[in-house]
């Protein structure tokens, strides 16, 4: 992970100024805060390795 490009501040700037966002400075610096621990958090779930693996979930018909 230490080699994966990381969310700037920079970018978390100006992805926030094209949605809209603002505030005071302390705010966004705790919204970015918690914005790059989603950003690296869904990261390391990116990084799972399901080759091969069927979801839990999948439908298979009934062969009758």
């Amino acid at each position: 992970m230490a080699s994966e490009k990381q969310l700037s501040r920079e970018e978390f700037d100006l992805l926030a100024k094209l949605l809209g966002v603002d505030g005071e400075p302390a705010y966004l610096d705790e919204l970015y805060s918690q914005v790059r621990g989603v950003y690296i958090s869904a990261q390391n779930i990116r990084e799972i390795d399901v080759t091969g693996a069927e979801p839990d979930m999948a439908f298979i018909p009934p062969t009758a």
